[in-house]
């Protein structure tokens, strides 16, 4: 017994694993493949083909060697930035008049003059040098220094680098050398070439910052080949040139790849594991809406996968079709997951990809806060305003998308992409709820609409019970709104809950405008019976019209297991052994926050309108009485609304009912006042 057990255990979770997780991995693991892993040939050394070898995709890649020679042509023309050092020039003009005196001592018999200079320049003259310098007269000795002098000062002036060592002869100028003898110019060379310093040093910063953007300037040489295109002819042998070329346009399968394909697959396995251990904590989650969701991120990442076009992708409609049916915590996991996979697909347009579904989320989350279609179709034109600046914005930070430029018509996808999102959201939605049997804004929405076929017939059968509807909407919506919970949700209860007068509309007193009561003609337990009924007609009616479930329950529920008392008091005094049980709804009690606001407000709503109550005093605590009577009655008791949410109800109630009910005036006694002071 234990074991079969065991093994229907363990069957259903192996059916879990085949019907939800296995579909989840295997749309992860393939987008994940597709996106990161390219078409292979198959093909080994040595093979002739027998016939044409293609290129299994369309291939653009960049030419290396030749995008390399264009760079290196490009950087032989590149600028150097030099900075001027005025130290230099003190230095070798200072340095120069020091070994001017040396060389004068020398010519007048300083024997330690030589010695001298080279400890204090390190400069060692030829002997040859040192004997013309001696045979110099005095006047040709200051002549030539003086020449030398205004030669250094040229070329510091005119700036001198490094390099400019071996061309000194061609910076000199020439008209400073003539009447100068041979022997003379080489003096003067000799001394120069000895005590000048580079007085321009290379501003290396400037100098590379100039030689990056001109290697960024540079545009790669691409090698493109088109997909079916023969890369070798039929009857080429494959050697190691082949091979290398279909490794240079990685066409080969390598090891590098089995690692990635194994790395693929942990990552899916991962983010399976991840995805479903956070759905395990939401309850409310069916293995429908995981399917469900299951398509929406497939074809989320095959439309990605096929459009080129980032502008095109409907993230604002895929945005949508989450987080109307999912939680915010849920929709935006299965967002994340999408984003992941379109920064790869659109790896040059990650900044535009990630305002778009910044701005779809926050729109999505207005849509969800609807009144009526009209606010659903307005948040399509301002998302698809925004997303056009976000086109603006990033065209203006980058000059690529990832299509060769932005054209007008972008713009105007930009802009067109979240209306026209709207209008298919408006026209799916309701059938999506069919099938995940769960209530969306737009839904809800319609409901609210007048022209609703059930709507209609209600206002026109029992006009009365939709007058009351509307008052028990209004109330619910604001206290739903006081505690947190859906107020759009709650009026379109409210609006429904009494859908069930319809089918005896003459039986309920709000519906009585001839002053013909029928339960004076019939027994107060049929009476009962009849009130009892609508209930389950009401719940009826909403499933024949596909009312949503939360709609069914707050039909089913708002009268938790009240007792019809004006009834059952009357059969009382009739038969003191009637039964309370008969009297009473059959329930279930609110089992939810929602359906217990409307059992609040459909009371109050009725009691106060039947009292007539018109004190604001007695307004509020008349209210007080009839909601606390339903506390100690039990009908709140799964309903799961906390002291403090009753306080807000209340509250939320006495707001909206005194402004209804307000005191009013007496005019026939001001007016008598008036006559009698008169």
């Amino acid at each position: 017994m234990k074991n079969s057990k065991i093994l229907k255990r363990k069957i259903k979770i192996d059916k879990e694993i085949i019907t939800i997780k296995l579909p989840f991995f295997i749309v992860i693991f393939i987008f994940l493949y597709i996106s990161l892993i390219p078409p292979f040939i198959f093909i080994r050394k040595g093979i002739e083909l027998n016939k044409d070898l293609v290129s299994p995709k369309t291939i653009e890649i960049i030419d290396e060697e030749a995008t390399q020679k264009e760079i290196e042509k490009a950087l032989a023309n590149s600028p150097i930035f030099y900075e001027y050092n005025p130290d230099v020039d003190r230095e070798v003009l200072n340095n120069f008049e020091e070994l001017s005196s040396y060389l004068k001592n020398w010519r007048e018999g300083d024997k330690e003059a030589q010695q001298k200079i080279y400890d204090r320049f390190g400069i060692t003259f030829e002997t040859e040098f040192l004997i013309q310098i001696r045979s110099l007269d005095e006047k040709k000795f200051d002549s030539l220094i003086k020449n030398t002098g205004s030669i250094l000062s040229n070329l510091l002036f005119n700036g001198f680098k490094s390099e400019d060592y071996n061309r000194l002869n061609e910076l000199i100028d020439v008209s400073l050398l003539k009447n100068l003898s041979k022997e003379e110019k080489n003096i003067v060379f000799d001394i120069i070439k000895n005590i000048i310093k580079p007085n321009l040093i290379i501003n290396t910063d400037l100098t590379e910052k100039k030689k990056q953007e001109i290697i960024k300037s540079v545009k790669p040489i691409t090698i493109k080949i088109e997909k079916n295109e023969v890369i070798f002819k039929k009857g080429t042998i494959i050697g190691d040139e082949e091979l290398k070329i279909l490794k240079k346009y990685n066409l080969i399968f390598t090891q590098k790849d089995v690692i990635k394909i194994i790395l693929i697959i942990l990552i899916s396995i991962s983010l399976t594991y991840l995805i479903f251990t956070i759905l395990n904590n939401k309850r409310e989650i069916s293995k429908k809406e995981i399917l469900y969701s299951v398509i929406i991120i497939f074809l989320s990442l095959l439309i990605g996968k096929l459009l080129k076009n980032p502008i095109l992708v409907p993230i604002f409609l895929i945005t949508n079709l989450l987080i109307l049916f999912f939680d915010f915590s849920v929709s935006t996991l299965f967002l994340t997951l999408i984003f992941i996979f379109y920064s790869i697909f659109f790896t040059n347009s990650f900044l535009y990809i990630l305002l778009s579904f910044f701005i779809s989320i926050i729109f999505s989350i207005k849509g969800r806060l609807i009144n009526n279609i009209n606010d659903f179709l307005k948040i399509g034109l301002i998302a698809g305003f925004f997303n056009l600046l976000n086109l603006f914005l990033f065209s203006y930070l980058t000059n690529s998308i990832s299509i060769s430029n932005i054209t007008i018509l972008n713009f105007i996808y930009s802009f067109l992409n979240p209306v026209i999102s709207v209008l298919i959201l408006v026209v799916i939605v309701p059938f999506i709820e069919k099938v995940l049997s769960k209530t969306t804004s737009i839904g809800l929405v319609e409901l609210l609409n007048i022209n609703n076929p059930l709507l209609k017939e209600f206002i026109i059968k029992a006009p009365g019970s939709y007058q009351h509807s509307i008052n028990v909407s209004t109330l619910s919506q604001v206290a739903a709104d006081s505690i947190g919970e859906d107020p759009l949700v709650a009026k379109v209860c409210g609006y429904y809950h009494d859908i069930g007068k319809l089918v005896r509309p003459e039986f309920f007193i709000e519906n009585d405008s001839m002053g013909i009561n029928p339960h004076e003609s019939i027994s107060p337990s049929l009476s009962a019976l009849i009130i009892i009924s609508h209930v389950k007609e009401g719940v009826e009616l909403a499933k024949k019209y596909n009312l949503p479930d939360i709609v069914v329950d707050s039909i089913k529920e708002h009268h938790g297991t009240s007792l019809v008392s004006y009834f059952y008091t009357k059969a009382k005094s009739i038969d003191p052994d009637a039964q309370e049980e008969a009297f009473r709804y059959p329930g279930p009690i609110p089992s939810s926050k929602i359906v217990g606001i409307i059992m609040l407000a459909d009371t109050v709503e009725a009691s106060v309108r039947g009292e007539r109550v018109d004190q604001k005093d007695e307004l509020i605590k008349f209210i007080e009485t009839v909601v606390d009577s339903k506390i100690e009655d039990g009908q709140l008791n799964n309903s799961e609304l906390s002291f403090k949410d009753i306080r807000k109800i209340k509250d939320a109630f006495s707001k909206v009912l005194v402004s209804i009910y307000h005191e009013r005036i007496s005019y026939i006694e001001k007016s008598r006042d008036f006559r009698e002071k008169k």
